[in-house]
């Protein structure tokens, strides 16, 4: 093939430009502005070139936007080696393989960029519409790489046919290798550059922080369980422990058992943690938050790589969370296990900070209580009497200043769940018991079909725990005190007037979209159990049921079978169609129209030509003859004269040319 032969004509390129977009599209969010404006600005140079308005650049200029792009990157990325970087850089590089696209051969390099473009899309998502998108995008790339054959094979209709018949075919092979190929875990771990979580709990809390969380549906946690299912007033899924106060907010201590670098030593031990009594089995399945901290009840321990306990009974992750993450739990009431009858030095001095100065009538207030000589449960429990007499819960508490404690405490006494768990905590150190916040979320609706329960971002949560001598760290809910409905029932009914009240499109007070988004929620659950969290484990097990015992024989006869039936059915469809793709299509549309008239009792007799035989139609059959001869003209024209739209005239005339049996 000469150079001019392999140069690239007008559909090939639109083709190729067009499975750019398919895959670039769902980046373009997340990808720089230059970036976006860079593969436009190719696309536009080489569609000018191919019109001969200009020339493709040259070797200086291609090292110069090298150098461009570059400086790009170190200026848009805080750090290189993470994936959104990665996949600029691939971007990068289908935008500039543009600028030398002349050859056949660089558009089959490009498209083959493409498909890795592509598959990079799954890295941040695997829900179900990407996934549909993912295909769709892959058929644009193989029609695209179908229409570098030819002339005929750039026609949309038949390349996207082809490339459909391609992929089907492909989809046994697909299910098989899914099934029998071994789930190994990512060789390397490249985390994410942007540090946005899709989540609502934060590592700190400053009143007003969780009554925003109340305005957002999204989903935060699936739990499914295995055994008894706790009530309502049992669900407080803890993720962090909130001991620092600086006067305004409520914040972690860094460094040991924090859960930002590792994790610290479980308390208590799974060797210590009782083999039969009472507790709660279940697994978590939990929306990306790109922090490491996880969701459990009390008391939790997991088998789950990768997952540990720490110091102050929460779970963590070795690493971000940045996409949806499975994991196992079991959990033990308090009240089951041994009690921890001393706080050391640094825990109980941790939990009894409270800054210098500020708030001086809580202050006041709690010398009182403290010079009671009370118990820490007389305390708590005079400071719950207060918000039981004249608290009010409300989604939109008023603004707080500097004192925010006193003002909640003696001048509004409106607040949501922040209000209060901070307020509590801060009265508690203030009489000298130790205490701290718990934030993670509270109940959580249960969906019956599937049976797991659905945690959402409004169900976010604060509470409280205090220690009590030789009961160790307790519970205790201020929010429960004001509000036991939000407890009980839930956000939506402890505060039905304002709950969603700002959202564009209220779904839950409308049955019919509520149910239907409950539908989609179960679908993606199913999706996400079936699909996406389809590890070795549950590999092994679906392996065993099939073949009984694994081994090398019954694998390799497990992929012989279905990859003979797809041969055979191949093998069966060339056969079959092979000899009509021979024959030029107006000779196999003529071909056709011979069988109809056959059909209906005029079969063209041998060496028989065409003008001969639309003249014996029409005396043996005067109703046919000018339908007859319409079709004759047009295949004559486009089998001889290579006429294409005599081509597009005869295939319109058959196909309302329905001769009925004489």
């Amino acid at each position: 093939m000469n150079q001019i032969e392999s140069l690239l004509p007008r559909e090939s390129l639109l083709w190729i430009f067009a499975a750019q977009l398919a895959v670039l599209t769902p980046h373009f969010l997340r990808l720089p502005g230059w970036l976006v404006a860079a593969w436009v600005l190719a696309v536009l140079w080489r569609l000018d070139a191919y019109r001969g308005r200009r020339e493709l650049p040259g070797r200086l200029a291609k090292y110069m936007a090298v150098g461009i792009v570059a400086v790009g990157l170190l200026s848009s990325y805080r750090h290189w080696f993470a994936l959104e970087p990665m996949v600029a850089l691939l971007a990068i590089a289908l935008t500039l393989k543009n600028l030398e696209l002349v050859s056949r051969r660089d558009a089959f390099l490009s498209l083959l960029l493409s498909y890795f473009v592509a598959a990079t899309l799954f890295i941040f998502d695997q829900s179900i519409p990407v996934a549909v998108y993912g295909v769709l995008s892959i058929l644009v790339v193989t029609a695209a790489l179908a229409a570098q054959c030819g002339r005929h094979s750039a026609r949309p209709r038949r390349a996207l046919g082809l490339a459909a018949a391609l992929l089907a075919q492909s989809v046994p092979l697909m299910l098989v290798l899914f099934v029998v190929i071994p789930r190994l875990g990512p060789l390397w771990a490249v985390p994410q550059d942007s540090g946005e979580a899709t989540t609502g709990i934060s590592d700190s809390m400053t009143p007003g922080d969780f009554s925003r969380l109340s305005k957002s549906d999204e989903p935060a946690l699936r739990i499914s369980f295995d055994g008894p299912v706790p009530p309502p007033e049992q669900r407080y899924w803890r993720g962090l422990v909130l001991s620092r106060f600086d006067g305004r907010s409520w914040g972690r201590y860094p460094g040991f058992g924090s859960g930002d670098r590792g994790w610290g030593q479980p308390r208590p031990t799974a060797s210590q943690l009782p083999a039969v009594g009472p507790r709660y089995r279940y697994q978590v399945i939990q929306e990306p938050t790109h922090k490491p901290w996880l969701f459990a009840l009390a008391r939790p321990h997991s088998d789950t790589g990768g997952v540990g306990e720490t110091r102050d009974d929460r779970l963590v992750k070795s690493t971000p969370v940045y996409s949806r993450f499975a994991y196992q739990v079991r959990s033990w009431p308090r009240s089951t296990l041994p009690v921890q009858e001393v706080l050391n030095t640094t825990d109980r001095r941790r939990n009894l900070q409270l800054p210098r100065g500020g708030n001086p009538r809580a202050r006041a207030w709690a010398a009182q209580l403290r010079e009671k000589n009370l118990s820490p449960q007389q305390v708590s429990q005079q400071i719950l009497d207060l918000f039981t007499r004249s608290f009010i819960y409300t989604l939109q508490p008023p603004a707080l200043g500097a004192d925010s404690v006193d003002e909640f405490l003696f001048d509004s006494r409106q607040g949501f769940c922040e209000h209060f768990a901070g307020s509590y905590v801060f009265m508690m150190r203030a009489a000298g018991i130790p205490a701290r916040v718990v934030a993670g979320y509270q109940g959580g609706e249960w969906v019956a079909r599937q049976e797991y329960l659905l945690v959402r971002d409004y169900d976010a949560h604060a509470w409280a725990e205090i220690w009590i001598p030789a009961r160790g760290w307790q519970r205790v809910d201020p929010t429960a005190a004001v509000s036991p409905e939000r407890i009980r029932d839930g956000l939506q009914r402890a505060a039905a007037d304002e709950f969603m009240r700002d959202a564009l499109l209220p779904l839950h007070r409308i049955a019919l979209l509520h149910r239907l988004r409950l539908e989609w929620d179960m679908l993606n659950y199913r999706w996400y159990q079936t699909v996406i969290s389809f590890d070795s484990d549950r590999q092994r097990t679906l392996l065993q049921r099939i073949l009984g015992e694994i081994s090398p024989a019954r694998l390799a006869l497990l992929l012989a079978i279905p990859a003979a039936v797809a041969l055979s059915i191949l093998l069966l469809w060339i056969w079959s169609t092979g000899r009509e793709q021979k024959l030029p299509e107006a000779q196999r549309l003529y071909r056709n129209f011979c069988r109809r008239l056959a059909r209906a009792g005029i079969g063209r007799r041998c060496g028989e030509a065409p003008r001969d035989f639309a003249r014996r139609v029409a005396a043996e059959e005067p109703g046919l003859g000018p339908m007859a001869d319409k079709i004759t003209s047009a295949f004559e024209m486009a089998s001889y004269a290579e006429d294409p739209r005599a081509g597009r005239q005869l295939r319109r005339l058959l196909r309302s040319f329905r001769p009925r049996r004489r």
